[in-house]
């Protein structure tokens, strides 16, 4: 496949990082036109903002993901604002609610970091990147809000829950766990039906690879696997009018150059 954007990786990974000059060439042999390396913490977020300044194929988004709120240092929001600003970084995430990770974490501060980031967002006009685990009655309130342009990544909700978030106008990053014949379950069941204008790819990678690689670490032209999946799926569109469509998406949700 050709034209592959994967909205939702972490380059800065330990996997990644120390080779990234080969990663990035063999990828773009596979097909891969750009990469959204997310932020999860205000150090992860600069190296994902510094990869994408050094990399034509790399964009970044960076924040403060829900499971680090609780280590999150005092001046947080202003390294997050600062970082925000650089050249080529294209969204405020990755940022959220995660009630299934942990039973320890703040459920309380949680929800305040994400109103400090969707607020940052839309004072710098940037789309949202959103994570959500076991929180989606909770996320939908705080979205219901503020109205952010942006995408719930990775997500594996109810379809029900899907969509209420498509209602508000969000895309839906769907990888490749639509190929587990479990934990895709939701997933097909919503990806059927719902408007193509709204679909984004990722991988999460290196967290994320098809179910036929499961126990590998995840790269972003895995996104062949989820597109197959999509169209399998849906039967109206081929492997590569999705990957094409989802890079349409994208380029716009995200002002790629």
């Amino acid at each position: 496949m050709t034209g592959i954007i994967d909205t939702h990786a972490h380059l800065d990974d330990p996997w990644f990082l120390p080779r990234i000059d080969r990663v990035l060439e063999e990828l773009r042999g596979k097909g891969v036109a750009a990469i959204i390396t997310s932020g999860s913490d205000v150090a992860s977020s600069e190296r994902s903002a510094a990869l994408a300044e050094r990399f034509g194929l790399v964009y970044a988004s960076v924040g403060v993901y829900p499971n680090e709120v609780d280590a999150a240092p005092a001046d947080w929001l202003a390294s997050i604002r600062a970082l925000a600003g650089r050249e080529r970084v294209v969204a405020v995430g990755e940022i959220g609610l995660d009630y299934g990770f942990s039973p320890s974490h703040d459920k309380k501060r949680q929800r305040a970091f994400l109103c400090a980031q969707l607020e940052l967002a839309a004072e710098l006009s940037l789309p949202v990147v959103l994570h959500d685990r076991d929180a989606d009655e909770d996320l939908l309130s705080i979205l219901r809000e503020y109205r952010p342009a942006g995408t719930i990544h990775r997500i594996a909700s109810p379809p029900r829950y899907a969509e209420k978030f498509l209602e508000l106008g969000l895309h839906l990053g769907i990888g490749p766990q639509i190929t587990y014949e479990d934990d895709g379950r939701n997933i097909r069941a919503f990806v059927r039906d719902m408007p193509l204008a709204q679909l984004l790819l990722e991988t999460d990678a290196p967290f994320l690879p098809p179910a036929c690689l499961a126990g590998q670490k995840a790269d972003p032209s895995m996104i062949a696997w989820a597109a197959e999946g999509i169209s399998r799926v849906r039967g109206d569109a081929s492997p590569q009018e999705i990957v094409d469509i989802a890079a349409a998406n994208s380029r716009r949700l995200f002002r790629l150059i």
